[in-house]
């Protein structure tokens, strides 16, 4: 629309100037000779200067159009060229994440004869192999893109992921350490690499690569330091006899890395009672159950001396439970205590509280061992069998029924370190394969009923709250159904 008012403005103007000039007086002679002249209006002659003009325009135009010719000519199919490789890589990739094998190997020779950046071509070519599970070709047209300007990290990526596919995991990981060792942003180098090693179980080259990956701030905050803690106890729990000083410093990392990882704790309180420093390795036990109060820790502590008496071994525990006195393994210790000290009373209310917040098999036995000692067999009974179909406490799991707390295999160790690393989920295989654990209460040792030389105590004339029929109701309360428990609140 525009052009088309230009042009009539144009014709208008032209129009207006002949006008104008036909009214100029005078004329212009062109002498072509001695005997010949032409006499020329000026008007006419200035429209003849224009048209010349114009001619010599259109001329000069077409000579130039006819010169540039060739070079469009080439353009024009170096863009049709241009056109065809990216609809045929387009529709290449597009079959390739459908899963079309034929279509994309179609594509893919299009593109390579259309397509002039060898990069689009590879790609294609290795997205084409994978989906074909010709993971050799996949890794062998990833290692061109790798050294193609540009193309290197995606290349050194798709090329790991292919040697892994493949089964070669140093491969896998020496492309990941190429990646790494490039500095980039990608995160998948560090994730890679650690994976790897971290699956092969070489737990000191997965803390060199941890530590690289803080260095750049990959990875940080609580999964860091998690992480490196399981995998400082991994890897001193895996060193022969003879390293043990190495362990023990490997331990005191982890307990320094993560105070809130039971195991770390755990094994460094061994290692140092295995060694005779007995005061050392209550203080760490101490330390671990501060952060992070664990059942295995108690039982360490119990058993810490074997040299010990009854009365030092209870005084140590009072130490332990000192230490995070509001927490739930603090009570049930207070509960265990009481009840290695015949004060019955006491353990059966501190149970029973527990019990009304989560009654898991392990409170429904040591209460059972109360109400046994106490006197109380018919209900001691009844929490017995209630203790059968309550549910499992994922910390008791950690224990074996030899009393050794948190024997992980390598592959457990590995696991650990995502499962805790990255969660804090600290559960025991035997937890979820419902492998057998330490008895509850197996440690407290109770008289026999025939040996007993004192009668059996008979409850005051008014008992305190926990042996009053709340704890009777919490146990019906496991295998009643809801409209007997509620009837039963309203009794209370």
């Amino acid at each position: 629309m525009i052009i088309l008012f230009l042009v009539i403005l144009l014709i208008v103007l032209a129009g207006v100037a002949v006008l104008w000039a036909s009214r100029l007086p005078g004329s212009v002679l062109i002498n072509l000779g001695p005997e010949t002249t032409i006499e020329l209006k000026l008007v006419v002659a200035i429209l003849a200067v224009l048209l010349l003009g114009a001619a010599m325009a259109v001329i000069w135009g077409a000579l130039t159009g006819l010169l540039k010719m060739p070079s469009r000519f080439s353009k024009s199919r170096e863009a049709s060229r241009t056109r065809h490789a990216n609809k045929a890589l387009a529709d290449g990739l597009l079959a390739a994440e459908a899963g079309d094998v034929n279509a994309a190997r179609r594509y893919a020779h299009k593109a390579a004869k259309h397509a002039e950046d060898e990069r689009l071509k590879l790609l294609l070519e290795a997205r084409t192999a994978e989906i074909s599970d010709d993971w050799s070709g996949a890794e062998r047209a990833w290692g061109q893109l790798a050294r193609l300007p540009g193309g290197q990290l995606a290349g050194l990526k798709g090329a790991a992921t292919a040697a892994t596919e493949r089964g070669d995991v140093i491969a896998a990981e020496t492309r990941a350490r190429e990646a790494l060792d490039m500095r980039a942003d990608a995160e998948w180098p560090f994730n890679a690499l650690f994976d790897s090693q971290v699956a092969r179980e070489h737990w000191r080259e997965a803390l060199e690569t941890l530590a690289i990956g803080e260095k750049r701030g990959t990875i940080k905050g609580d999964s860091l330091r998690r992480r490196r803690a399981v995998l400082y106890t991994a890897l001193a729990c895996s060193l022969p006899n003879a390293e043990r000083r190495d362990a023990q410093k490997l331990l005191a990392d982890a307990i320094r890395a993560a105070p809130a990882f039971p195991p770390a704790a755990y094994h460094g309180a061994r290692h140092l009672m295995l060694d005779g420093k007995l005061k050392a390795a209550q203080g760490v036990i101490e330390l671990g159950w501060k952060a992070n109060p664990h059942p295995a820790l108690a039982h360490l502590c119990r058993r810490l001396d074997p040299s010990d008496t009854p009365k030092s071994q209870i005084a140590r525990l009072e130490a332990l439970a000192a230490t995070n006195p509001d927490a739930r393994e603090s009570r049930i210790l207070k509960a265990e205590i009481s009840m290695a000290e015949r004060d019955w009373m006491n353990a059966i209310r501190v149970l029973a509280q527990l019990v009304e917040e989560n009654p898991t098999a392990r409170l429904c036995l040591l209460l059972e061992q109360a109400l046994r000692g106490y006197g109380d067999e018919a209900e001691a009974n009844r929490w017995g069998r209630m203790a059968v179909t309550a549910s499992r406490e994922p910390e008791w799991s950690d224990i074996d029924p030899k009393g050794t707390a948190f024997d992980y295999s390598r592959r457990d160790w590995a696991r650990l370190v995502y499962a805790f690393g990255d969660a804090g989920n600290l559960v025991h295989p035997r937890y979820e394969a419902y492998g057998r654990e330490l008895e509850a209460g197996r440690h407290i040792a109770l008289p026999p009923p025939q040996r007993r030389t004192t009668p059996t105590p008979t409850p005051p004339s008014q008992p305190p709250a926990p042996i009053k029929p709340r704890a009777a109701d919490a146990a019906r309360s496991m295998t009643s159904p809801p409209l007997d428990y509620a009837r039963a609140d309203d009794d209370d």
